[in-house]
């Protein structure tokens, strides 16, 4: 570890001592001590030892084994004492007892950065899983009107070729139960064809309670008419569907 020692001959302020010191205390034989001092100082070396400026705030000091002292003039400021050996240990004793030594260098700071960036890190993710387990409940999804959802059925069985009819009217009537049941409030898939129109017969035509029966029994039509007659038992069927499947206020429930 490298040693810096520097001196005053009078008490000299905090910052210019901080500014002037030297790289090495003790060097090699052979080997140049640098030292560093405000630009425009003067630099002024013992017997033997020879300072040479290699730039504006920098002085390379040579010399032959030996303990030396170095005394910089910094612009406007007290002078300043360093003490360089050069190839020896150095004396122990003497006029150097009271040289202070030059604070070591500060502690590398890429640790702080380090532990400071995995902090924030921790710091965020903690904040991210805190915000998901508190953050409010999107409110649920409205649900889609019973008739929209009963005609988006309606058309997609339709538009089927792989069923026989039979099948086909089994579907439409259970299609069109599932909505008088939401629509109207009762249980309409578990209730006979009579039971759902003894339920509507307050609230519908005797022209839609006719529908009514055609679309329940569905099933039955299809299989009592000739096959020539399918399409257009179909076609009349949707037209009784469409007609009766539409909004229902709550004042018009069974």
């Amino acid at each position: 570890m490298i040693l810096l020692l520097a001196c005053a001959d009078a008490p000299v302020p905090a910052a210019p001592a901080a500014a002037v010191y030297i790289d090495a205390q003790r060097v090699h034989e052979g080997t140049p001590a640098t030292v560093h001092a405000p630009a425009g100082s003067t630099v002024e070396a013992s017997d033997g030892l020879v300072a040479t400026a290699s730039s504006e705030e920098t002085w390379e000091l040579r010399g032959d084994p030996g303990s030396y002292i170095v005394t910089v003039l910094p612009p406007g400021a007290a002078s300043v004492r360093l003490f360089v050996d050069i190839g020896v240990e150095g004396p122990k004793a003497g006029e150097l007892d009271d040289i202070v030594s030059i604070p070591p260098e500060p502690n590398p700071t890429w640790p702080i950065w380090v532990g400071s960036a995995a902090a924030l890190a921790t710091a965020v993710a903690l904040a991210y899983v805190a915000w998901q387990r508190f953050k409010p409940a999107p409110p649920p999804p409205i649900p889609e009107p019973p008739h929209l959802v009963a005609l988006r059925e309606w058309s997609r069985l339709r538009a089927r070729t792989d069923l026989a009819p039979g099948e086909i009217a089994r579907q439409m009537s259970e299609i069109f139960r599932t909505w008088v049941g939401t629509a109207y409030g009762f249980p309409a898939t578990r209730r006979t064809t009579r039971e759902i129109v003894d339920n509507l017969a307050g609230l519908l035509t005797a022209a839609e309670l006719d529908a009514t029966r055609r679309l329940l029994m569905a099933t039955d039509l299809v299989k009592f008419a000739e096959r020539a007659e399918h399409a257009d038992l179909f076609a009349r069927l949707d037209d009784d569907f469409r007609a009766l499947v539409r909004p229902v206020r709550r004042s018009d429930r069974a």
